[in-house]
């Protein structure tokens, strides 16, 4: 272990307790770390946001995790451990997403309106039922399957939630009409990755799913040959120190209404950054006006650093003020997610290059085995045109036996030479090649 990773395990008694605990039950420290944040991003309430860092917008605490390993490599197992150490999600939903417009349905339904409350026969509204989610993919199959069904939506959802915008979309139909507004709920993402299948992410570039999640690996190349001590102490984070949530009552009043700036209860809470962090993001905005280049898999690099300085404030005591540590930490985390997300790109194309080589290869074969065959018919089809046009073995001339055997034609020199070569042809003249010499059936 390097120098600079030993000093950030070190940082915090948290970060301490949690690389000890993955070592104890031998799973890699930095992928236990990512699916933890994922957990605290889920359990954050719904209305602290992060502050514009560059613009006027808030940006959202949702948060997506990328687990890259192997079959059996211990992507689940990652994931299992930050649910013993963060069990408590406060009644979030942790399911699998079907669709884009599923989304939505995790977070409301729509209800009759009693007719008490003036409601008309027939007449529903929309009504909260679960104002924070955690999608759980084991493997990224499951994810791209969804995605490649016919009117899909859900890549693009996703890369929706992950920013805090709307979700759910009008319908014709009420009963089917449910739209969630920005900033009111919480969605959070984790998905096992085999690299070499991980071409459902990567093919989804343009729209921004890949930039869009946090990479981390299932190796640990350092794991002591002997197990660290499980620690005795408690993990120091509760989620019960978070701020309060708002009531479903006020969620319900906002998923009706479709927005949250008319509501008078529900009120962002935006966290405070250090100034080193706008000065960052502000420099690389003036970088793009410029004109600079910016690798479109880093497009949203800032943004997914000020999530993560964010998460690990609030799980450092439920802290809403981002301190320089904290953006110094998440440099250091977001320097390792790029280094796995580049490692993963490079064993998707090594494997599609396996992949087509061996297609090429299969493709080479059966067309081997094909002309195979049709020589061997020719060799038949020789044979047999001997039999019936030369019965006294006079021998015929090699091109005579090409026009005979008609669509076979472009083997018959080949099949000749090799009823030859097993003595089955005898060359009663040698005309100085196969089409001049003269063939027959050997005695």
């Amino acid at each position: 272990m390097s120098a600079n990773e030993q000093e950030f395990w070190k940082a915090r008694e948290g970060l301490a307790y949690m690389h000890d605990y993955a070592r104890s039950i031998r799973v890699a420290p930095w992928s236990l770390l990512a699916c933890a944040l994922a957990r605290v991003s889920t359990a954050a309430p719904t209305n602290i946001v992060i502050p514009a860092l560059t613009g006027d917008r808030p940006a959202s605490l949702n948060f997506d995790v990328g687990v890259v390993g192997n079959p059996g490599s211990g992507k689940g197992i990652a994931e299992a451990a930050s649910r013993t150490l963060i069990p408590d999600l406060r009644n979030a939903v942790v399911t699998q997403p079907a669709s884009g417009e599923g989304l939505a349905a995790m977070f409301a339904t729509r209800i009759q309106v009693p007719e008490d409350e003036g409601g008309s026969k027939g007449e529903t509204r929309i009504s909260c039922i679960a104002s924070r989610a955690l999608l759980s993919i084991p493997e990224i199959g499951t994810l791209g399957g969804a995605s490649k069904r016919q009117g899909s939506t859900v890549i693009p959802a996703l890369c929706s939630a992950w920013s805090g915008e709307s979700l759910g979309a009008f319908n014709k139909a009420e009963a089917n009409r449910l739209t969630i507004p920005e900033h009111a709920y919480r969605l959070s993402l984790i998905v096992g990755i085999q690299p070499a299948a991980s071409s459902s992410i990567f093919d989804a570039i343009d729209v921004g799913l890949p930039q869009r999640f946090l990479w981390t690996s299932t190796l640990d190349i350092n794991a002591p040959t002997i197990p660290t001590a499980l620690p005795t102490r408690r993990f120091p984070f509760d989620t019960g120190k978070l701020p309060a949530d708002p009531t479903m009552v006020t969620m319900s009043a906002i998923y009706e209404s479709g927005t949250i700036r008319d509501s008078l209860n529900y009120k962002l809470v935006r966290m405070s950054f250090p100034q080193i962090a706008f000065n960052e993001a502000d420099a690389q905005r003036l970088n793009v006006l410029h004109g600079g280049s910016l690798a479109p898999l880093d497009s949203h690099l800032i943004q997914m650093k000020a999530k993560v300085a964010a998460l690990l404030a609030l799980m450092d005591g439920a802290r809403l003020d981002v301190n320089e540590e904290d953006w110094q930490l998440a440099d250091t985390i977001i320097q390792r997610s790029c280094k796995v997300r580049d490692q993963c790109l490079d064993a998707m194309h090594t494997a599609r290059q396996e992949q087509k080589a061996e297609y090429i290869a299969d493709d080479n074969a059966a067309h081997e085995k094909a002309e195979t065959k049709k020589l061997e018919s020719a060799k038949k089809s020789i044979v047999s045109q001997l039999e019936r046009h030369d019965p006294r073995r006079e021998g015929l001339l090699g091109w005579k036996l090409s026009t005979l055997l008609g669509r076979n034609s472009k083997f018959t020199y080949p099949a000749i030479e090799e009823l030859f070569t097993e003595s089955k042809l005898d060359k009663l003249v040698d005309g100085g090649n196969t089409a001049s010499s003269t063939w027959a059936i050997t005695c």
